[in-house]
C-alpha cells in the first residue's frame, strides 16, 4: 500500500471514528436519562428500528440462530405470514424522522420489494442494511449508491453492513456456500466504486464477523481484507447461542430464562492473541475496529463459558425497536414479544405496558439469556 493511500485511510479512520464518538455518546445519553429517571419504564421515542423484512435467506451459516429452521423448512413456506410491501410501508411512515431504520433477516434481497422498501425509508430516515452481500448486484449496488447521502447523518443510505468470517477458504465453510466470498466481495467493491464515483462518504461499509473457534486464527487477517475490498470498518460480534429466532414467536421471558445458558468455546490463549494481533493489524492499514463495549478480558471471559451479567447494563430497549417478518414487535431483544405492528402503531408498542413492563424488569437485572447480546454495556458495579 502506497504512503498516499495510507495516509487517504487514516484520514477516512479519524473521521469515522469522531463520527461514532459522537453517535455513541448521544446513543447513551438519549438512554440513560430515562433508564436512571424514568421509574416507570418510559422511554423518549425509539432511535433505531431494526426491520426483519424476512428470515430467508440463500446461505446456511452454522451459527445462525435460524439454521435449524432454515433447514427443515421449505422456502414457500419459510414466507408465510410475512408483512406485504404495503404493510411494510405503513410501519415505515411511522417511524421517526431521522432516525436510524435497519433492514435486516434473513437477507433482505430475498425480497423482490426490497430496494422499494429501502427507497421509501431512505426518503424519511438514515438507513442501514445487513447483507451477506451474496446479492448485491451490479444494478443493486448502483441504487445503494444512488440512495446515499455524501456525508454520514443526512436521510438516506449511511451504512451498509457485510457479513465475512474470514478469507475465502474459511468465510465458504462457515457461511455453507462455495463461492460466497468471491461473490460478497464482487458486490461490496462494486458499491465503493459507484460511491467513490459519486463522490460521496455514505454509505459507510462494515465488515461484520462473528468470533467463533472455526476464524479465530485468521481473524488477524480481516484487517487487510476489509481495506483491500475498499470498506471502512471491521466490527467483531459475540457468537450467540441462547434463543431460537426461528420460531414465528418468542415464547416469552419465563420459558427461556429457565433454560440453560449456552457459551460458544474458543480457548483463552488463542483469543487472547486473535484480539491482540487484529487490533495491531486494524492500525497498520488504517481500518477503524469496533469490538463489543467491554474490555477483551469479558470476551475472553465469556469464550471461556462465563459472563457476569451484572458488570453490564442493556443498551437496547431505551431506545430499540424490533419489528420481526411477521409483524412482532420486541424491546431489542427476541425472547419477549410486546406487540405486533398489523394490531397496533409503532408508537403505541413503545411505551404500551408490555414495553415499559420489560424495561422495569431490565433496569432492576438482565436475564440470563442477554449473555452475549451486542446491545449489552459495560457498566460494571463500584
Amino acid at each position: 500500500m502506497s504512503q498516499i493511500t495510507e495516509s487517504s485511510n487514516f484520514t477516512r479512520q479519524e473521521s469515522f471514528l469522531t463520527a461514532a464518538k459522537m453517535y455513541r455518546v448521544t446513543v447513551k445519553a438519549y438512554t440513560l436519562l430515562p433508564y436512571y429517571f424514568a421509574r416507570n419504564g418510559y422511554a423518549f421515542p425509539a432511535r433505531h428500528y431494526y426491520f426483519e423484512v424476512t428470515r430467508r435467506c440463500n446461505l446456511r451459516c452454522v451459527m445462525c440462530q435460524y439454521i435449524d429452521w432454515l433447514r427443515s423448512t421449505p422456502v414457500s413456506v419459510q414466507r408465510e405470514g410475512e408483512l406485504t410491501t404495503e404493510e411494510w410501508l405503513r410501519v415505515i411512515n411511522q417511524v421517526q424522522r431521522f432516525s436510524l431504520v435497519t433492514f435486516t433477516g434473513g437477507e433482505p434481497f430475498f425480497r423482490d420489494d426490497f430496494v422499494e422498501l429501502l427507497e421509501q425509508a431512505s426518503a424519511r430516515a438514515r438507513t442501514h442494511i445487513i447483507s451477506n452481500a451474496v446479492l448485491l448486484t451490479e444494478e443493486r449496488a448502483r441504487r445503494c449508491a444512488d440512495l446515499a447521502p455524501r456525508k454520514v447523518g443526512g436521510a438516506g443510505l449511511n451504512f451498509l453492513g457485510v457479513s465475512i468470517d474470514g478469507p475465502p477458504e474459511v468465510h465458504d465453510r462457515i457461511r455453507g456456500m462455495q463461492g460466497a466470498f468471491q461473490r460478497s466481495m464482487e458486490g461490496v467493491r462494486a458499491l465503493v466504486e459507484f460511491r467513490k464515483s459519486g463522490g460521496k462518504q455514505c454509505p459507510v461499509i462494515h465488515v461484520t464477523s462473528v468470533v467463533q473457534a472455526d476464524n479465530v486464527d485468521c481473524l488477524a487477517r480481516m484487517p487487510q481484507i476489509v481495506a483491500e475490498a475498499g470498506c471502512d470498518v471491521l466490527n467483531l460480534t459475540l457468537e450467540a447461542r441462547n434463543w431460537d429466532q426461528g420460531r414465528p414467536q418468542a415464547a416469552g421471558l419465563s420459558s427461556v430464562a429457565s433454560g440453560p445458558i449456552v457459551f460458544p468455546n474458543v480457548d483463552h490463549g488463542r483469543l487472547t492473541r486473535a484480539l491482540e494481533e487484529t487490533r495491531r493489524e486494524a492500525r497498520r492499514v488504517g481500518v477503524e475496529l469496533r469490538l463489543p463495549d467491554m474490555p477483551d478480558r469479558a470476551i475472553v471471559r465469556y469464550y471461556s463459558g462465563d459472563m457476569d451479567l451484572r458488570a453490564f447494563r442493556c443498551g437496547g430497549a431505551w431506545t430499540n425497536l424490533i419489528v420481526s417478518a411477521q409483524g412482532d414487535a420486541y424491546p431489542s431483544c427476541w425472547f419477549l414479544r410486546i406487540g405486533n405492528v398489523r394490531e397496533n402503531t409503532l408508537r403505541e408498542i413503545w411505551n404500551g405496558p408490555q414495553a415499559r413492563a420489560f424495561r422495569k424488569r431490565t433496569r432492576a437485572g438482565l436475564h440470563p439469556p442477554c449473555v452475549g447480546c451486542c446491545f449489552l454495556i459495560h457498566s460494571p458495579r463500584k
